[in-house]
């Protein structure tokens, strides 16, 4: 475990120096550039990839509204939709117990 992040570590400070060396002269092409370098120069190690997402990501709160649409554009984020199925009973007719009225007895009981 200590190994992986001391690898980590080391890619980090790669985009430390890159920062100290180039103050001057920062575009997106460059910055662009620069990190393509530094991610082909770590591999296919997909550790290493999780690592400086996460390291990166803890700074989200700096990112403006475009910048998130963009990333959750690339990584193809759906927003999660939860379904919910409700039954309603419709009512087409209604029976209707009317009151009988009762008979009239012709004969009689006596």
């Amino acid at each position: 475990m200590d190994g992986r992040i001391s690898s980590c570590a080391d890619v980090l400070d790669a985009f430390s120096d890159f920062d100290d060396d180039n103050k001057d002269n920062i575009t997106e092409e460059n910055l662009i550039t620069e990190t393509l370098k530094l991610l082909n120069s770590i591999g296919d190690n997909p550790l290493y990839y999780y690592c400086i997402l996460k390291t990166v990501l803890t700074k989200k709160h700096l990112l403006t509204e475009s910048n998130k649409k963009e990333i959750i554009d690339i990584f193809d984020i759906k927003p999660i939709v939860k379904e919910k199925i409700v039954y309603k009973e419709k009512i087409v007719y209604k029976e209707y117990k009317y009151l009988k009225k009762p008979k009239k007895v012709y004969e009689d009981d006596y």
